[in-house]
């Protein structure tokens, strides 16, 4: 019998493991972490999100012979400041391998599909290839068919990187109700109709390992991270856009701090991005997840936003609904950090913001602003929260 046998049979593995995730709840406690009641419930419930992430993508997708995407980023599985308006899906890949990947992508607004070496939580920040779904060929059915492989391919070609480990699909859905986000396959060249082997103590063994050391990192890195942009940016100030290491390279990131009383509304205005998409989300501090946006208005996109008649768009941050299409819900967080997004852009308009008292929201617009009464809003958040579902289950 072998040690990982050995260690298994006698439960010492799965105890080490499950020492190294309460060491990792404890290091959410620590000095600088968010340590209000609700933010420290919120942070053990991210953990196990984290871990559900984890041991999906690193146990049960682990095996790049045998690939399968992960869906990720979902209301209920957030890590690292997900988009609402993307499906993101990931693979394990060896670049050593060939690999075949397809979808009917009939309907898809857009996607990118990137090789990256792993996240920025872990200091891997490589992205060794990049295409948007546009650059693809795609047959009459609109069948996508792609090839990740060292050696060039006639078609739709991906070239495998030595560094490029991972697999990462975003699909683009500004509309969310008829935006198609269609399944995708995977399968390693020569491995058609194989099924996996039986699951081996060593492999076992190597995905708990890859599976703690991710958890342990992104417990704490995300604090560190916001913690950083807090102290050192201005708050309630708009800051332009701009490309972020490991992201993609056509997409520009900008964000606002905000720090609101009650009675307080921060309004964001733009000139309409001219981009292929756009939109703004909230992103919390500590944990970086985008709130709860399949039933709340948390964030807002190009099909989305109400856009003034001058062009451009004025965006209300507030904890309590003001009465506008363009609230964004700070779920009662007095701290916090919007995010907007520009992507395949001509252009980068930078935001312009302001703290007003949240009673004077409607004179601070356009005379023809649309209102928003609490029917609407309820019905609104209703067909939100159905199409949000929609697209994650």
């Amino acid at each position: 019998m072998s040690s990982d046998e050995k260690r298994l049979a006698s439960g010492e593995m799965w105890e080490a493991w499950c020492d190294r995730l309460k060491a990792a709840g404890k290091s959410i406690l620590d000095e600088g972490f968010p340590d209000s009641p609700r933010e420290r419930a919120e942070g053990f419930r991210w953990l196990t999100r984290l871990v559900t992430y984890a041991t999906q993508m690193e146990i049960e997708a682990g095996d790049p012979r045998h690939p399968f995407f992960v869906k990720y980023e979902t209301p209920h599985l957030q890590w690292g400041g997900p988009n609402p308006d993307n499906v993101y899906l990931r693979a394990n890949i060896d670049p050593q391998s060939s690999y075949r990947v397809w979808a009917d992508v009939t309907g898809v607004r857009q996607a990118i599909f990137s090789l990256n070496e792993g996240d920025m939580q872990l200091g891997k920040f490589g992205v060794f290839g990049e295409c948007s779904l546009e650059q693809f060929e795609l047959g009459p059915d609109g069948l996508l068919e792609f090839w990740i492989s060292p050696e060039e391919q006639a078609r739709n070609w991906m070239p495998a990187d030595p560094r490029g480990r991972l697999l990462t699909i975003r699909i683009y859905q500004s509309d969310w109700e008829h935006d198609a986000a269609p399944v995708f396959h995977i399968e390693r060249l020569g491995a058609e109709g194989e099924p996996p082997p039986p699951l081996d103590p060593s492999s076992l063994a190597r995905g708990l390992e890859r599976a703690a050391s991710w958890v342990e990192r992104t417990a704490v890195f995300w604090n560190g991270y916001t913690s950083a942009a807090w102290d050192q940016g201005k708050k309630n100030v708009a800051r332009p856009a701009g490309s972020t290491p490991g992201g993609a390279d056509n997409i520009l990131y900008g964000s606002c701090l905000w720090d609101l009383d009650d009675d307080e509304a921060l309004i964001i205005e733009c000139d309409r991005p001219d981009a292929q998409y756009w939109g703004v989300t909230i992103h919390t501090l500590g944990w970086l997840e985008s709130g709860d946006f399949a039933d709340r208005q948390t964030s807002l996109n190009d099909h989305q936003m109400y856009v003034d008649e001058d062009g451009r768009f004025r965006v209300v941050v507030a904890h309590s609904d003001p009465g506008v299409p363009n609230w964004i819900d700070t779920e009662a967080r007095r701290h916090g950090m919007l995010v907007y997004r520009w992507v395949w852009a001509n252009d980068n308009p930078v935001p312009s913001s302001r703290v007003v008292p949240l009673a004077s929201v409607r004179a601070q617009l356009p005379a023809g602003h649309p209102v928003v009464d609490a029917n609407a809003r309820r019905a609104a958040l209703s067909s939100r929260r159905e199409a949000a579902w929609n697209r994650f289950l």
